[in-house]
Parts: C-alpha cells; structure tokens; sequence
C-alpha cells in the first residue's frame, strides 16, 4: 500500500512506483500546478502507469471533464482503475502510446507524459503537436532525452514555461525532471 496525492494506491507486484518514497507526492504537486487543466476540459495522461497524475487532472476537470489514460501495462490499469474507481472522469486505454494516441479523438487541452528513460522522441512530439494541446507537461528521468524532446516541442511552437530537477537518485547522474511546454502559436 503506497500513499501519495491524497488516495491509496494498492499496487500489485512488480507495477511501477518512484522508488523514492517522497517523489510521487511531489512530482503529483508539480504536474498539478503547471497542467492547470481547465474545468470541463480534456486531458491526456499519457505513459499514466496506475493513475497517479490522472488523479490529479480527475480533480482539476472535475465531473465535466475527462481524463484519458494510456498505458501499457495490463496490470498498472487494472490497479489504476481500482484506486480511482471514484472518479468516472478517468477512462484507460491499454497499450502502447505511440498505437492507442492515433485513436484518441479530439484535441486535449493539457497532456501529460511520464516516458521511459528514452523521452518521446521526434514521432511522438509530432503527434502531440498535430493535436495541438495549450500544455504539455513532461516528465523524465533521463535529462538529456528532456532537452531533446523540448527542443522538438520548441521546433513546433511550444516554449519552455517551467523546468524542475529533484535528485532522487543519490550518488547517480539521474534526475527526475518535469518541463511544461506552451503552445504560441
């Protein structure tokens, strides 16, 4: 049993977690403020594992919104939906992002994006673009994948609003980063 952003998370073995007992609180607080997803409105939580950010974008659009979850991992759905049974706002999509985000309809108004340690990559930032979301919120544990994909996210009208690093991982070259990019155009 984990706590963090307010619920219980009742994980099955082997579903991933930050490891870092304080890190989930905190990335949750940090993708809360700089989402700002509006209410009523859409958002993407893309790479959701068991649906810690989509608890917190479930709060922010409330009822009237909706939040859709994409992730691979059969198992982190099925704990996610468990945890967040109460927010019928959430809907999950089960598989990889790069096949499920072509099916997804509409535009978001805020995506979020917890990638593995390889970023999004030049595809993935294209399609995000494509949909155009006001932000899109990025987390990542490799910096340098981060700095890739901002740049990629800048060579389509997005600026770079706001950038975190937390050492999470002691005596490590690794970061836990998030980055909100803005659309400008």
């Amino acid at each position: 049993m984990q706590r963090a952003a307010g619920r219980e998370w009742l994980l099955s073995p082997g579903v991933f977690w930050q490891v870092h007992p304080a890190l989930p609180d905190v990335l949750a607080s940090v993708v809360g403020e700089w989402a700002d997803a509006p209410a009523g409105g859409s958002a993407w939580d893309l790479y959701g594992g068991v649906g810690l950010f989509a608890a917190v974008l479930a709060g922010q659009v409330g009822p009237a919104g909706e939040v859709v979850v994409v992730e691979s991992s059969a198992q982190a759905v099925t704990d996610g939906r468990a945890a967040l049974a109460d927010l019928p706002q959430v809907g999950w999509r089960t598989g990889r992002v790069e096949r499920v985000l072509p099916g997804l309809e509409g535009s978001p108004d805020v995506v979020v994006a917890d990638p593995p340690r390889r970023g999004l990559g030049r595809e993935l930032v294209e399609a995000l673009c494509a949909r155009a979301p006001d932000r899109v919120v990025h987390v990542a544990c490799d910096p340098a994948a981060l700095a890739r994909d901002v740049a990629l996210f800048a060579e389509r009208g997005y600026r770079l609003d706001g950038l975190r690093a937390f050492d999470a991982f002691p005596m490590t070259h690794h970061f836990e980063c998030v980055a909100v990019v803005t659309r400008t155009r």
